[in-house]
């Protein structure tokens, strides 16, 4: 599972744009809104006028033993309420309440919250609010003063018109007599997930968060939240990275098989102990009993005796999990009664156990991380994946579902879930034990894929998921993009269906030469992005908005170029790359997006550039295809690779095909260089080769210079000795087997140094295909 990587806080430049009344009164009445331009009023639709050509005779109060997070409540209703109708609201903190009719009063720590009627607490949860009405007076009160500052938020959005679209973009209409609805004012609303996270650099900034309603503050650095913001969801226990099984039982005796001694008495003794000084210290630094207790992210191999358990409740290895973790709360409660902890149904334990339930003082994650993020969780390609997500409900009264929102290998490259993100909400709603969502996206970058989109839009269907996803897209778009909002709406619906088209699994790593990013969508999608900037040349904000979308189309075409002409010619079709205005073009694509990092793995925007100015420069074709026709094979140079940073570095090589190689360390044993083999053309069975050369140094002729093969299976490799390489020269070399394009069994080339310190290097020029 993804998250560990540098969470510092972007700092956002706040912007706001004011709207002209009229259309947005318009778009917001459409969606359900309150807010009316002076409108007259039916008995049956009485409304309370706040303002009246620029002035008001409301005041804003709350009491004076009120916190910071219910005063700045209040302080931020009346902010918005002047940008809206120019009106000055005063705000008014006393024990004494204004004499005046007109009251707007925040909060419940104060004299005049009997007034408004019966208001039972126990019902509004952690973040739900009441609304009431008496006369002219209106009351906003939560549970707790989070669910006061969301009720704020929440009529300023929903009822008023105001959208946080962005960090650092807020539309604002603006209405100087302004009429809001006694009904609406009138009720109680209580989110569907008690705990709702969107976990990307552009979502880090607190106020925006909780302008959006999401709670969440799990992976980020708590030191710079102003304290009225520092206010958050302790329905899934804390995670300090560091909340894991080694870290809790750092006996390394106690270690086995890539995790621990499930089972072993010691290792829960242990991780109680541990447990308990964990959250102890919590507790004395005011904070929630609970700590992470959760797998190492990586495979295991059971210990006997943990194997032995698990075969007894139906062979899945959940089962020592959910066991462990039982056990090991039992123990801490016996010193801490109230304490939580966590544990994961995820990689190895995600397949639910038999015979055995989840104490309900252990939250679950779940993580589908091998889900196709193109369907629902529950439908479609993930239906064994939602069976087992519903089986976890049979066994779990408190889950949070940590679902996947971003290619995690190209933070820009097209990612349309956009419409199967909100279809996988509205299932989890239906199952009361989902209790809460964490949705990962690029988490340590700025300016990634339809970020801002995907946490509005969360942010809204966590909250109510019954709500229409198409209408609520549809509206982010209109405010975000304007004029341009068709044709990214357009575009949007293009992806979505070249994925229906190809058949492809959108997995959190698809390669950029996957069939859903083909040729004819490609040039649709650079003409819709060409008008849509156009649409909005004369706006610099809202071009700027598109130019971070168009980032995504102009990293794929340059990526693909050889590819794009290849087919461009197979077809006899005169298509120009415009390669030097599109790389140009690109640079302030990456400024207007504001890029700070293009994978989980890390790489600049300057490593981006390099990147696309590697993959079009022209390339000598393989000798293997001399004399072969164009679409009988098929060239994936560096660009193309899954590399693995660590082990790997792109380098000038003037001997290389296109003057850029891979190169790898000879004594490390990683599958450096890899190509998922739904890169190959789509129909016909094709070989694959590697073209390669090392530095041998004094290996003997018959030791490995590298291995290479295509896995699944393992095994399906090839040895390539140091005699076949030793002369310093690329080489192309075949790999066993012959494949097709198959998105439903997923295959990889890979290659990888021998782990010999008497190989110096290993380079890769290129990987190719040809039609068998």
């Amino acid at each position: 599972m993804s998250g560990n990587g540098d969470t510092r806080r972007p700092r956002p430049t706040r912007r706001s744009v004011v709207a002209a009344g009229g259309a947005v009164a318009g778009a917001a009445l459409a969606g359900g809104s309150g807010l009316a331009w002076a409108a007259p009023a039916s008995a049956a639709d009485r409304r309370i006028r706040l303002a009246e050509d620029g002035r008001t005779r409301y005041r804003i109060y709350c009491g004076a033993g009120e916190d910071l997070t219910t005063r700045h409540a209040a302080d931020e209703l009346a902010h918005y309420l002047k940008a809206i109708t120019s009106a000055t609201f005063p705000v008014v903190q006393s024990d004494d309440p204004p004499d005046t009719a007109e009251l707007l009063v925040v909060g419940r720590e104060n004299p005049l919250v009997r007034r408004f009627g019966n208001i039972d607490p126990t019902g509004l949860g952690e973040d739900g609010f009441a609304l009431r009405t008496r006369g002219r007076a209106a009351l906003i009160a939560g549970a707790n003063s989070r669910g006061t500052l969301y009720g704020v938020y929440w009529i300023l959005d929903r009822l008023l018109g105001v959208r946080w679209l962005a960090a650092d973009y807020t539309v604002i209409p603006h209405a100087r007599t302004l009429d809001v609805s006694v009904a609406r004012l009138n009720g109680e609303q209580v989110p569907r997930f008690a705990y709702r996270q969107m976990y990307a650099g552009d979502a880090a900034d607190p106020a925006y968060r909780h302008h959006n309603l999401l709670n969440g503050n799990r992976g980020w650095d708590d030191d710079d939240i102003p304290a009225p913001l520092d206010t958050w969801s302790t329905y899934w226990p804390a995670h300090p990275f560091g909340g894991t099984w080694r870290t809790m039982v750092p006996d390394e005796e106690l270690w086995s098989g890539g995790q621990i001694l499930a089972m072993d008495d010691r290792t829960r003794q242990l991780a109680a102990d541990n447990l308990v000084t964990t959250i102890r210290k919590r507790i004395a630094d005011g904070l929630d009993p609970s700590s992470g207790f959760d797998q190492q992210d990586a495979d295991w191999q059971p210990d006997p005796a943990s194997k032995a358990f698990v075969d007894q409740h139906g062979g899945a290895l959940s089962a020592a999990v959910v066991d462990l973790a039982n056990d090991v709360v039992t123990r801490v409660r016996k010193k801490i009664p109230q304490a939580r902890i966590s544990t994961q149904a995820y990689w190895f334990s995600f397949a639910p156990p038999t015979g055995i339930r989840v104490d309900d003082a252990v939250v679950l994650t779940v993580a589908p991380i091998q889900a196709d993020f193109a369907d629902s969780l529950f439908a479609d390609d993930n239906a064994e994946i939602g069976r087992q997500m519903l089986t976890w409900c049979g066994l779990a009264n408190n889950i949070v579902v940590w679902d996947y929102l971003i290619d995690f290998a190209s933070y820009i490259q097209p990612f349309p879930d956009y419409w199967a993100m909100a279809d996988g909400i509205r299932a989890m709603a239906d199952h009361p034990q989902i209790r809460g969502y964490f949705g990962e996206h690029a988490y340590n970058a700025v300016g990634s894929e339809f970020v801002h989109l995907r946490t509005w839009v969360l942010g809204r269907l966590l909250w109510d998921p019954h709500q229409d996803a198409d209408k609520l897209i549809g509206e982010f778009l209109d405010g975000y993009y304007g004029p341009a909002a068709t044709h990214v709406y357009r575009y949007m619906r293009l992806l979505r269906q070249s994925v229906e088209d190809t058949g492809v699994r959108l997995t959190i790593g698809v390669s950029p030469t996957s069939p859903y990013l083909n040729f004819d969508t490609m040039m649709a999608a650079d003409d819709l992005m060409a008008q849509a900037e156009s649409a909005v040349r004369d706006s610099a904000d809202l071009r700027k908005h598109v130019q971070a979308v168009r980032l995504g189309v102009d990293y794929v075409i340059l990526l693909r170029t050889s590819d794009f002409l290849r087919t461009a010619r197979e077809r006899g079709t005169d298509w120009d790359p415009d390669t030097r205005n599109r790389l140009d073009r690109l640079e302030e694509e990456i400024r207007a997006a504001g890029l700070t990092r293009i994978s989980e793995g890390g790489g600049t925007p300057e490593d981006l550039l390099r990147q696309l100015r590697i993959a079009t420069a022209p390339a000598t074709p393989p000798a293997t295809v001399a004399g072969l026709p164009p679409e009988d094979w098929a060239d994936y140079q560096e660009p193309a690779l899954r590399l693995y940073a660590p082990v790997t570095t792109i380098l000038d090589d003037a001997g290389a095909s296109n003057g850029y190689t891979v190169r790898m360390p000879g004594n490390r044993p990683d599958w450096g260089v890899q190509l998922p083999l739904d890169s190959l053309p789509t129909t016909g069975s094709w070989k694959v080769y590697v073209t390669v050369r090392a530095e041998t140094g004094s290996a003997a002729p018959d030791a490995a210079a590298m291995v290479a093969g295509v896995y699944p299976p393992f095994g399906n490799e090839r040895t390539i000795k140091v005699s076949e390489v030793a002369d310093g020269e690329y080489h192309e070399l075949e790999l066993p087997g012959v494949y097709q394009y198959d998105v439903a069994n997923p295959r990889y080339v890979w290659i990888a140094p021998p782990n010999s310190s008497a190989v110096q290097y290993v380079y890769v020029d290129r990987v190719f295909a040809v039609r068998a």
